[in-house]
């Protein structure tokens, strides 16, 4: 269970509920515990009754504790100055908030809460950064910035202020949630754990329309065929002349709008909608009343605009539509064009949207069983687990959860800390004489139980532990190190730099065995633990720890295949997601080799060829993408072996092919003055020169065995340096492809 503070710019009991009560409830549904805080204001407040009855309400919650609305579950209404987001008032803002919500921390008893925030103005409230050993470090263990809008677009916002201010947020925060693929487009050139999870609906409450409700009274006068729209009637992005040219020129459908008028958008005019007689304003309707009203529309309606907002939005009510079972005729904006399968989508014009409505009338779009599958498949329940599952791999959610109290670590030390043992708490040299001991070992860790952190006693044990064998407590620093500190940089020195690590072949395996265990560290640091012992593993020859690494690597691989932002990382090298993967390909791949086993080999270059068709090189991070063409190379060559000793011909040009893409990229003009400390470029050249010569249709066995063993060669060393060469180390390998050298049938004949 981890603890979040969801920080809105919704108040909980507003009248159209969005993204930010439906997350904080699925989180808290998901078993955790969630502080919800109510909007802080994005603009200055205006002069008109809907502001002032928010303002009022405010004041009378401000200086009440939280109320709890369900058990786990918080609503807190902050005291800050509406419209102070600049200047005094913004530094008084920024002191009243933050001393506040460290009270409530403390009376909730949140250790290290996560903070889940839509506010893109948070930077300037809260500080997110950690530093260690830093008194003014952040309160929360990690932080995520959720952006459902172009917020900045919406008329009356401060757009130069949110604008700056979102740019900041999102290279601070840990990871960035959006709600369509042009917003994470341009926030992930800000942060490269951005991730798109398009809005989603309450299926279960939307479905009760399919169950043919009591029809509301104000309905009952309304002549079929009706059209309907729910939500907000805001001239920034519904197209309203439009919806108005279309009302004129069907007078014989009913067009239903449920919704306030002007809610974001003051400045919304419908006079001429309003005075057609076909069409029907019915104002704001309860939530729980939405089913039955929309159980008797005909089509569902997103008459959208198409501009600089709209381009970023994902409408909340496309999957409430068709969760409800209702044909839906919407505009094509760039989040719903996935989504073709479910809806009738057109331009923003009337006779696009006649011909589409007219087409839904006559049962002429997709199927009511076709839609409602594509409602249960985006459901809040299931976009959440995914979200908490990319805060799982980045070891943020057990920060979260298991990590030393953030408050305590500001505000906390001891009378008994300060007077008595000051030199023991931060001397290394004294703490490392009292380590050589069980019972001084027991006391340090007694001490640090009850005090924060200590770099720099970090920085002198984890070393001195790995040195004495001492695993498993070296490990549990590291774990502290990154829950609480945020660090890793003790196990990066380990993983990257080959001289930290234990002389001996065995310690080694013992301690990346031990630190590849880990359930606290973040999935690259873990991943490339598995990857490190796999391959001490192979130089050990030891049969059975390489079987259970391919079991580990596995685990791995099938987590980050299943990902569905893995081809899409643009993580740096170490942290990217696809370069991951392929590194476990490539020690899967080595250890299948070591063991002889072709079949294993040959299952895992079809993976890699089945991934491939997914990955384009070009949208992952350009570095990265250059860096880990030796390796994709590798993986996909093995099926030009398992095509040779096969004769399967048609495995041999899919091969080829994907090699031939990968040796292309490596050769792009952007990786010119690319600096690596290996050749890629040069390996990828002798792998095609290779796969070229083991062309089925060329009629010379010979050359073609003598290709094939050039590649296996090239699966384990960097390069072919001349024959001499060659001759010596190549008996060495051909032991490891025992199984393929044996010839088989054909299987396939040329394309």
């Amino acid at each position: 269970m981890a603890d979040f503070v969801v920080l809105a710019t919704a108040d909980w009991d507003h009248r159209l509920w969005t993204n930010k009560q439906h997350t904080a409830l699925s989180l808290h549904r998901a078993g955790h515990r969630v502080l919800y805080i109510e909007s802080l204001g994005l603009r200055p407040p205006r002069a008109d009754r809907q502001d002032r009855q928010r303002i009022a309400k405010r004041l009378r919650r401000m200086f009440s504790p939280p109320r709890q609305v369900e058990p786990g579950l918080w609503i807190w209404s902050p005291m800050v100055i509406p419209g102070g987001t600049r200047g005094v008032l913004m530094r008084i803002n920024r002191v009243l908030f933050s001393a506040a919500l460290a009270w409530v921390l403390r009376r909730l008893r949140f250790r290290s809460p996560l903070l889940w925030t839509y506010n893109p103005l948070t930077g300037r409230y809260l500080n997110l950064k950690r530093r260690a050993a830093a008194s003014t470090s952040s309160m929360f263990s990690a932080a995520v910035y959720h952006c459902v809008d172009r917020i900045h677009a919406q008329p009356g916002m401060p757009a130069t202020l949110i604008a700056d201010s979102e740019r900041q947020l999102c290279r601070t925060v840990n990871v960035v949630f959006t709600t369509s693929p042009d917003l994470q487009a341009s926030l992930m050139q800000l942060n490269a754990c951005t991730y798109h999870y398009g809005n989603v609906a309450d299926q279960s409450h939307f479905a009760a329309a399919l169950d043919a409700p009591h029809a509301p009274k104000h309905l009952a006068g309304i002549p079929k065929p009706r059209l309907m729209f729910v939500g907000a009637i805001d001239a920034y992005k519904l197209d309203l002349p439009m919806l108005t040219a279309l009302a004129h020129q069907r007078s014989e459908w009913s067009f239903v709008l449920l919704g306030p008028v002007g809610e974001a958008d003051p400045d919304t005019r419908i006079t001429a909608l309003k005075a057609l007689p076909n069409v029907h304003l019915m104002g704001l309707q309860p939530y729980a009343d939405l089913p039955a009203w929309l159980a008797y529309a005909d089509v569902a309606l997103l008459p959208l605009q198409e501009n600089t907002y709209t381009q970023h939005m994902f409408p909340m009510k496309f999957f409430e539509y068709l969760a409800a079972g209702r044909p839906v005729v919407a505009t094509r904006i760039p989040a719903l064009r996935p989504y073709v399968s479910g809806a009738l989508l057109c331009p923003p014009d009337a006779e696009a949207f006649e011909a589409a409505i007219a087409m839904a009338l006559a049962g002429d779009g997709p199927p009511l069983q076709q839609r409602l599958a594509l409602a249960a498949e985006h459901t809040y329940e299931s976009r959440t687990r995914k979200m908490l599952a990319d805060l799982q791999r980045e070891g943020l959610l057990d920060a979260a959860s298991s990590g030393r109290s953030m408050l305590r670590a500001q505000t906390r030390t001891w009378p008994l800390q300060r007077l008595l043992m000051p030199a023991l708490f931060r001397s290394v040299r004294l703490r490392n004489r009292c380590g050589r001991s069980e019972v001084g070992r027991q006391l340090l860790g007694w001490i640090d139980g009850h005090h924060p952190i200590e770099p720099q006693v970090l920085d002198a044990q984890i070393p001195r532990l790995i040195q004495k064998g001492l695993y498993a407590e070296a490990l549990a620093l590291m774990e502290r190190s990154w829950l609480e500190l945020g660090r890793t940089d003790h196990l990066q020195h380990l993983l990257f730099r080959r001289g930290a690590r234990p002389k001996v072949l065995e310690e080694q395996i013992a301690l990346f065995e031990t630190l590849g265990s880990s359930t606290r560290l973040p999935l690259s640091y873990r991943a490339y633990c598995r990857v490190v012992c796999a391959y001490r593993a192979a130089e050990a020859k030891n049969p059975e720890l390489m079987c259970a690494s391919l079991a580990a690597l596995d685990e791995v691989a099938t987590g980050l295949e299943n990902d569905p932002n893995t081809p899409l990382c643009r993580q740096g090298n170490r942290f990217n997601r696809a370069k991951l993967l392929i590194s476990c390909y490539a020690t899967s791949l080595r250890l299948h080799l070591t063991l002889a086993d072709r079949s294993g080999a040959a299952r895992l270059g079809r993976r890699a060829l089945q991934f491939c068709a997914r990955l384009d090189l070009t949208t992952i991070e350009t570095d990265t993408s250059f860096r880990l063409t030796r390796n994709l190379m590798r993986v996909l060559a093995i099926n030009a072996v398992e095509a040779w000793a096969s004769a399967d011909v048609a495995l041999y040009w899919q091969a080829r092919q994907a090699l031939q893409a990968v040796h292309d990229h490596a050769h792009r003009p952007e990786h010119d003055d690319r600096e690596v400390q290996e050749d890629h470029r040069g390996f990828a050249v002798q792998v095609m020169e290779r796969v070229a010569l083991m062309d089925p249709a060329l009629a010379d066995e010979a050359a073609r065995r003598r290709a094939t063993e050039d590649l296996m060669l090239l699966l384990f060393r960097a390069k072919i340096v001349n024959e001499s060469w060659r001759a010596e180390r190549l008996p060495g390998v051909l032991p490891c492809f025992e199984g393929f050298l044996k010839p088989h049938p054909a299987t396939s004949s040329t394309p």
